[in-house]
């Protein structure tokens, strides 16, 4: 039950992080200022993976 909290309170600090997000974006883009970069749900990551996935599908469908 324990690991359980643990996994929930994670999860509601990523989403929280995530919301955070959502609203400096909403704040910078109605008062005309550049967005912020967008970010993953999970710190750390970025979208290079997935990225290297299409490039290596279209690689593929090449050949």
């Amino acid at each position: 039950m324990e690991l359980i909290n643990i996994l929930l309170i994670a999860l509601l600090l990523l989403l929280v992080r995530k919301l955070a997000w959502c609203l400096r974006w909403l704040w910078c883009y109605y008062h005309g200022r550049e967005t912020p970069a967008p970010i993953s749900f999970f710190p750390r990551r970025t979208g290079e993976a997935f990225e290297g996935h299409i490039r290596q599908a279209r690689d593929d469908e090449e050949d």
